[in-house]
């Protein structure tokens, strides 16, 4: 069997058009890790006023089509296959011990359940109930820190954990874990390129850990340190924070803007800067205010595009950077981190929540008696 995700368009056409069948069938989920598509996302653009001949195209890579539904999905294979092969974990006696905002998490916990480890998840209590359940569904144990520490707390009680666990436990660390932006050099990377032909200029990504940024700019702008020879050294590198906590703005010189503090950017902003960033291939720091963040996730959801409020916070700074002159006729790629369906319970989905809740049955028209369906009279 060949599997038809890892090939070109044009090989495909190839091998369907003549007599053998080819059956795409994944032998286990991680196998569906990666090969996520473009959208074209022009109906944003054209609604903030970006239209026209020269205008610059946006694309949205739509990492929420992974196995587990996020850009996670990619890191956390990447990170088990290393260990494995460096011998540091073994199914039905290790146990992962990760702090995640979540999704990392979700990744792990799914990939755990495939490969037989356990998987216990630390993380800030604001993480949705969505993911939580999800975690759990899938049989990983989690546990809450508080949210005024953000993720350095998840990080120490995962080291807690460890320790308890002695030799049974490893700890990914997805902060520091050089197979993080090695998944996105290697697979994101080179997706991008090929699916646009070369022809990009702009590249915008939220920074969790910076793993995403990092591999994908790496593997475009070039890099000696992984023998990558330069695709576009001019590729211009955006990567997304919270305006609410600018240490990436600060971390590059530049000044932070507003009250600093907890956000509600799920998935960005982890209160550290990770060491995984190289911050030398970040061009710009484009903070992204939570209520932006989510006003942009609303649009993104009307057109037909559920997403979580990172993958706002992202567009949002993309369509910023788009507006200037300098970006005529240019062509960009963001990274659209997750589905949208695990974060109803974020307050910006409470308007919607509470009309979903408080929505009523309506009677049925003749010759439907209402009454029998606790109506008070026969028409309702």
């Amino acid at each position: 069997m060949l599997a038809l995700r890892n090939l070109t368009p044009r090989t495909i056409r190839k091998l369907t058009s003549s007599s053998r069948f080819i059956m795409h069938v994944a032998a286990r989920p991680s196998d569906l890790v990666g090969n996520t598509p473009l959208l074209d996302l022009a109906p944003i653009l054209k609604q903030h006023g970006i239209d026209g001949d020269d205008a610059p195209k946006l694309y949205g890579k739509l990492e929420s089509l992974g196995p587990c539904s996020s850009v996670k999905d990619r890191i956390g294979r990447s990170m088990i296959d290393q260990a494995e092969k460096d011998g540091l974990i073994r199914p039905n006696y290790s146990t992962l011990v990760e702090p995640t905002s979540g999704n990392t998490g979700i990744a792990l916990a799914f990939l755990a359940r495939e490969r037989g480890y356990g998987c216990i998840l630390t993380m800030p209590e604001t993480m949705s109930l969505e993911r939580r359940m999800m975690l759990l569904a899938l049989g990983a144990e989690v546990v809450l820190t508080p949210k005024e520490t953000a993720v350095s707390g998840a990080i120490a009680k995962a080291q807690e954990i460890l320790a308890e666990l002695g030799d049974k436990g490893h700890m990914l660390n997805q902060f520091e874990n050089p197979a993080n932006p090695k998944t996105h050099r290697e697979t994101t990377g080179p997706e991008i390129w090929r699916d646009t032909d070369g022809k990009i200029d702009y590249f915008f990504s939220g920074v969790g850990t910076g793993g995403t940024v990092t591999g994908v700019s790496q593997y475009i702008k070039g890099s000696e340190e992984f023998s990558l020879p330069p695709l576009n050294p001019n590729l211009y590198t955006v990567a997304v924070e919270p305006q609410e906590q600018m240490l990436l703005t600060e971390a590059k010189g530049g000044e932070k803007i507003g009250e600093q503090g907890p956000h509600k950017i799920q998935g960005m902003g982890a209160g550290i800067v990770p060491k995984v960033i190289n911050l030398d291939l970040v061009d710009e720091v484009v903070p992204c205010h939570s209520d932006h963040a989510m006003d942009m996730t609303r649009e993104l959801w009307l057109m037909g595009l559920p997403t979580g409020v990172s993958a706002g916070a992202i567009v949002h700074a993309a369509v910023d950077v788009l507006k200037r002159p300098e970006a005529a006729g240019k062509t960009a790629v963001c990274i659209i981190p997750s589905f949208g369906e695990r974060y109803f319970s974020h307050p910006g989905f409470n308007t919607i929540r509470e009309t979903a809740e408080n929505l009523k049955k309506q009677p049925l028209p003749e010759p439907w008696d209402n009454r029998k369906y606790g109506f008070d009279t026969e028409r309702g």
